[in-house]
């Protein structure tokens, strides 16, 4: 084997090994690059109570933090979408807050998940117009206030070089609340007393918002109806009771009818055949037409015999010619 064919592949292989030991070292830190995953949503959704009982936005207990030293600085403020790129164990929060530093942690120090499912809303889910309304909310220092920076740089009110966006309760609690601070050179958030801005308010997110009206909206007034009117409304207690005895009466008179017992001197199809049967005749009694047939027999008979010896003895107009006379002595002469 020439020392070309060796090289190639040994260099090859040594390349790889450089590669996998770097990418196996790398620093776990939000500022490190690494290999992102899905561009996602964090939203921490208000309950309905929530959104009824109050129209400024609560803030959430889940804490931001801040690297390299991963102190707490702010919580999320409840219905807003903040956008973060998913590293490993952490959610690195970005559009707006790119460059700030600005992480999550996945799991606490337990093992126990911070961010949940129902947290996480992919790009291409979120609801129409999610992702116009940013939770960064501008203030404005008071007259003859500062505040001071992560850095401990002072930023005195009209000091027109920085813009500060409001980002939650601090997570220290109290009253102060934590802002960001962007000048053309410089990132960084601070620490301050809610007194050191002008008064601001903190609204619901629009989607939020939506529901809430959703929920406040009175409902539909039923139509008013006339007492007693049967097409709706409550019918009247006189009406209930008209129609109650309306319906059992009629019921109750067919009930009786049907089931009133018949009168024995009644006079029904019962009756005459118990009337019939104690005269002694009985037309249901198994009959023998034989014994009529002989008895028409014989007496069609008897009154063939008797009328033929009736008709020998008288003729046709029923005189008796059989008896005697002399006809020559009535005086005729015998002639025809």
């Amino acid at each position: 084997m020439s020392m070309k064919k060796f090289l190639v592949p040994a260099l090859a292989l040594l390349l790889l090994v450089f590669t996998l030991t770097a990418c196996g070292f790398a620093p776990a830190s939000a500022d490190t690059a690494y290999a992102a995953g899905s561009d996602l949503y964090i939203c921490i959704s208000p309950s309905d109570e929530e959104l009824v009982s109050s129209e400024w936005a609560s803030v959430s207990g889940i804490v931001v933090k801040r690297d390299p030293a991963g102190a707490d600085v702010f919580r999320l403020i409840k219905s807003y979408y903040y956008p973060v790129t998913s590293y490993g164990d952490i959610y690195v929060l970005g559009g707006e807050f790119e460059g700030s530093g600005f992480y999550i942690k996945r799991y606490d120090d337990d093992g126990n998940k911070i961010i949940t499912d129902d947290m996480e809303v992919r790009a291409d889910e979120l609801p129409a117009g999610a992702a116009q309304t940013s939770p960064l909310l501008p203030l404005t220092i008071a007259d003859g206030k500062y505040v001071t920076l992560n850095n401990a740089l002072p930023v005195y009110a009209g000091d027109t070089s920085f813009e500060l966006y409001y980002l939650g309760a601090s997570a220290a609690g109290g009253s102060n609340l934590a802002f960001l601070a962007k000048s053309d050179a410089v990132t960084d958030y601070g620490i301050a007393d809610a007194s050191s801005f002008l008064s601001f308010t903190v609204g619901w997110h629009p989607v939020a918002e939506a529901r809430r009206a959703e929920l406040l909206a009175p409902e539909d007034p039923a139509p008013e109806v006339p007492d007693g009117d049967l097409t709706g409304g409550e019918p009247s207690d006189a009406l209930r009771i008209i129609l109650i005895i309306g319906i059992a009466v009629p019921a109750l008179i067919i009930v009786v009818l049907i089931f009133k017992p018949v009168r024995s001197d009644a006079r029904g199809y019962d009756n005459r055949r118990k009337t019939v049967k104690e005269r002694g005749t009985d037309y249901d009694r198994a009959r023998s037409y034989e014994a009529d047939r002989d008895r028409y027999d014989r007496g069609y008979r008897d009154y063939e015999r008797e009328r033929a010896r009736d008709y020998d003895r008288r003729g046709y107009d029923g005189r008796d010619y059989d008896r005697g006379r002399d006809y020559d002595s009535n005086g005729r002469d015998g002639r025809y």
